[in-house]
């Protein structure tokens, strides 16, 4: 008995990891396969349509979200990478591969990304695989991830690029890689750009010098010249995306918000209760009749959930601050990604968690690396547990389905 315990402390942790790792990956699978709550495929379509020279989806079997009408043609009104990324399967497979394989792509990507960026921050080997397993599985990542639907997936490719670019400039490579990773998420969702702002003062505090800021600027530029010529081609416009046309722009409950302005003030109190505030509802056996929870008792809201509840680990940003070397230029990159979805009218309804988080998800994990060194505590351990828990348990809860439960209404 002596002999065990003694192992226990000496590879608990190892031994956590290994096993919340295995359920991750068995929850991860589930929501694949019979939790799939997102049939998609908009940008396999638009993929294949890029292997025969077109750049405007089938008119067959379009989907009713997510796409723009514009002079008889659909187009997708996010940037083109997600289907560029697809091209070789759209090549084998036609329209019949799933594409949620982005998704997918995106957690193993962003696993190996936070794993390096770790231990550029001293961690160990093995905490730097438990912040992997919480960036991953517990942020609004998973469930942007798993769930295939065309936004999520759209918004999912965009962090690892992210990751990757903070990464380069950790291990001081190439300012052009940089610039390359950057302009690649741009080519995910224009806003992602901003991240430039990490580095502009990161050249302020003169750790990056200027020739090094402006080399890393040639990729970015190219991809918005890109992204222009692409828009112009479908629009007539460098500047229009799509959203203007899209055809689900008006419907409810989220049309609604429109009569304030698709980006107003008046949807920064909305937008910031989504991210800090709200909370899963109760579970009622019964919704018509009387107040009786049935198992397991909670449910998401498709309007958001705080990132205290899909996200714990945060909470040390609130009760353990530490300021470090990129406090303030991943506080004010994390500013300014969040300001434009802030002002959004969508609120990013329907979500597990503020989904809009993903922008800026990179920039507060930064933030939140000098809170957890120089290794992580029992408390950190079990905030990520807890968040891993939850993702894997309610990420379809906004359906009332519980696929770890086989509960399927």
């Amino acid at each position: 008995m002596q002999d065990f315990l003694s192992f226990l402390r000496r590879h608990g942790k190892l031994m956590l990891f290994v096993l919340f790792s295995l359920f991750s990956l068995y929850s991860t699978y589930l929501y694949l396969t019979v939790g799939q709550r997102g049939f998609d495929k908009v940008l396999i379509s638009l993929s294949y349509q890029f292997v025969n020279g077109h750049i405007a989806l089938p008119i067959y079997n379009l989907p009713i979200r997510d796409i723009s009408a514009y002079y008889n043609n659909f187009y997708v009104y996010f940037g083109p990478l997600s289907s560029i990324l697809l091209m070789p399967f759209a090549f084998f497979f036609k329209d019949s591969f799933p594409q949620v394989t982005i998704g997918v792509g995106s957690m193993i990507t962003s696993f190996i990304a936070v794993y390096f960026i770790s231990k550029k921050f001293k961690f160990s080997s093995l905490d730097s695989l438990w912040l992997s397993l919480f960036f991953v599985i517990s942020t609004v990542l998973f469930s942007s991830s798993v769930i295939n639907i065309t936004a999520y997936q759209v918004e999912a490719l965009g962090v690892p690029f992210i990751l990757l670019a903070i990464w380069a400039y950790l291990a001081k490579k190439h300012p052009l890689l940089i610039g390359l990773f950057i302009g690649l998420a741009t080519m995910t969702r224009l806003t992602l750009m901003l991240a430039v702002v990490f580095f502009f003062f990161e050249l302020i505090q003169k750790r990056f010098s200027i020739k090094q800021f402006l080399i890393m600027l040639i990729p970015i530029i190219l991809a918005l010249s890109l992204l222009g010529a692409y828009n112009n081609r479908r629009f007539h416009s460098i500047f229009e995306t799509g959203y203007n046309y899209n055809i689900s722009i008006r419907d409810l409950p989220i049309g609604a918000n429109l009569k304030y302005g698709d980006a107003s003030m008046m949807h920064i109190p909305t937008n910031l209760y989504s991210f800090l505030f709200m909370s899963p509802e109760p579970l009622l056996k019964d919704p018509d009749d009387g107040f009786v929870l049935k198992f397991p008792y909670l449910k998401l809201n498709p309007w958001g959930a705080a990132i205290w509840f899909t996200s714990p680990l945060f909470l040390l940003l609130l009760c353990r601050f530490r300021k470090g070397i990129y406090t303030l230029s991943a506080s004010l990159a994390s500013i300014a990604l969040a300001f434009p979805v802030f002002l959004w009218y969508s609120i990013g309804y329907a979500q597990i968690g503020y989904r809009y988080t993903l922008d800026f998800l990179p920039f507060i994990f930064l933030l939140l690396i000098p809170s957890l060194s120089p290794k992580l505590s029992k408390t950190a351990i079990t905030l990520i547990i807890i968040g891993v828990i939850f993702n894997c348990v309610y990420t379809d809860s906004i359906w009332e389905i519980y696929p770890l439960f086989g509960i399927y209404p």
